[in-house]
């Protein structure tokens, strides 16, 4: 017996205008109830080195990694809480593990995102709400076609798919992060002292 295809709607939406998410959302719970899992996807990278440091490239930034998510979160949280049960999952990225060069407009929303979901996390336990990260590493996209270095283990879009929904579906785990050995890496570079840590990243550029 074939299977019907899932229905797939398409709602337009600014993520940096706090009116357009709420429409958008309440669309989509009058048309089809408040959803189970939200995940936020949405993103902007330039790469920024030191001498074409910009405010407004930093704001910018802000306005769509970081604001952009809060600005969903605020009645996503409301309303699941109100409800008592729904899951979030927020994508970060493992360059919010430590400051990484060219990354000082991208990064720190990213690092923001991290610790946001971590409070969040804790804060949502017992009331039937579930907050989630996923850090990918380097996926193969039209901002990651930007970088003019080498990007270790880079996904394509498949494969950083495949991550996040297998990751999903372990109820009990709160990052999503990939790819493994890159992870793992960078891990344990974020418990390096001060000292060894730019000594490895000097090392790093240099090759």
């Amino acid at each position: 017996m074939a299977l019907a295809s899932p229905c797939i709607s398409a709602v337009p939406c600014d993520v940096t205008a706090p009116a357009s998410v709420d429409q958008a959302i309440d669309l989509i719970e009058s048309e089809h109830g408040l959803p189970d899992l939200v995940v936020y996807c949405a993103g902007f990278y330039n790469p920024m080195p030191v001498d074409e440091f910009s405010r407004d490239a930093i704001a910018r930034h802000m306005a769509v990694n970081y604001q952009g998510a809060v600005n969903c979160l605020e009645p996503l949280l409301r309303k699941m809480r109100a409800r008592g049960h729904g899951e979030i999952a927020i994508t970060a990225s493992v360059v919010g593990y430590r400051g990484l060069p060219k990354a000082g407009a991208y990064g720190p929303t990213k690092a923001a995102l991290i610790s946001l979901c971590e409070t969040l996390r804790e804060e949502l336990t017992g009331s039937g709400v579930v907050m989630r990260v996923i850090n990918p590493g380097f996926v193969k996209t039209p901002m990651t076609d930007q970088n003019d270095f080498n990007m270790p283990y880079l996904q394509t879009p498949e494969q950083a798919a495949d991550f996040i929904y297998y990751g999903l579906r372990k109820n009990d785990d709160f990052e999503i992060a990939f790819p493994p050995v890159f992870v793992r890496q960078l891990k344990l570079a974020r418990i390096l002292p001060y000292r060894w840590y730019f000594k490895l990243i000097e090392r790093t550029i240099q090759k």
